[in-house]
């Protein structure tokens, strides 16, 4: 997902603008002052996302369930079930 930047003075005179494309849009924007002082704007939705799924991969055997997983998909072996007695 390529990543927006804007200066720290642009971000400071459009943040309402900025604000919406990134909950709107789904955008990430990197924000920089400097060469050394920059910072990501991501909506929180796709940063608890992110922050799950390093979870799930941080266990070996969840990562290896999981790409088994995904690899089954690709190749076709799925089947569909009926998930209402999973539901709340």
């Amino acid at each position: 997902m390529p990543v927006q930047s804007v200066s720290f003075q642009e971000c400071s005179d459009q943040f309402p603008k900025i604000f919406d494309r990134v909950l709107n849009n789904h955008e990430i924007i990197s924000v920089n002052k400097d060469s050394e002082h920059e910072i990501i704007l991501l909506n929180a939705k796709e940063y608890s996302s992110l922050v799950e799924t390093l979870y799930l991969l941080s266990n070996p055997n969840n990562a290896n369930r999981l790409r088994e997983g995904v690899s089954q998909h690709q190749n076709g072996l799925v089947r569909e079930i009926d998930v209402t007695a999973y539901l709340d």
